[in-house]
């Protein structure tokens, strides 16, 4: 069986992307912000959350999750990056290459990878897993954690980690 080069990158980004998460775990302290509701966490990890409402991810990552309803935006595809999106109702593609899946009142699940991504979740139930580095927003009611520490609440007017 020959290996195509596409097929080759999408087993080699998830593959360099754990290996990166593992073999390189210098993760600072959690940093508490001007704002009481606002936590920011410096360092390369996990993210994994759970909650209602709006989520903002940035940077290289491999993110997994799903969701009830919404819709799951992307941005900063390339060559390198790999995307697996099920259950959605409509895919639209923007001008500016970004892809937005709506999935309606359906279940969806998502697997994304890739090294300059801006991915935005919302919906009334999600739940993700992000590893990798970069910066999430997350905007709503539920509960994140930070390289296994957790459970965090975030709610409005929102949180912002660095994972």
């Amino acid at each position: 069986m020959f290996v195509t080069p596409a097929r080759f990158r999408a087993i080699l980004l998830p593959a360099l992307l754990v290996v990166g998460l593992f073999g390189a775990s210098s993760v600072s302290a959690a940093e508490a912000t001007a704002t009481p509701q606002a936590t920011t966490v410096a360092g390369t990890g996990v993210l994994a959350a759970h909650g209602d409402g709006h989520a903002r991810l940035a940077g290289g990552y491999l993110l997994v999750g799903s969701l009830d309803g919404g819709s799951v935006s992307i941005r900063g595809i390339d060559r390198w990056s790999a995307i697996r999106v099920i259950g959605w109702t409509s895919k639209t593609r923007l001008a500016d290459g970004t892809v937005v899946y709506r999935f309606a009142d359906r279940i969806g699940h998502f697997w994304i990878a890739g090294r300059t991504l801006a991915t935005n979740i919302e919906s009334d139930a999600m739940r993700f897993t992000a590893a990798g580095h970069g910066r999430a927003t997350l905007v709503g009611d539920g509960s994140y954690w930070v390289n296994g520490r957790g459970p965090f609440p975030w709610s409005d007017p929102g949180v912002e980690a660095a994972f």
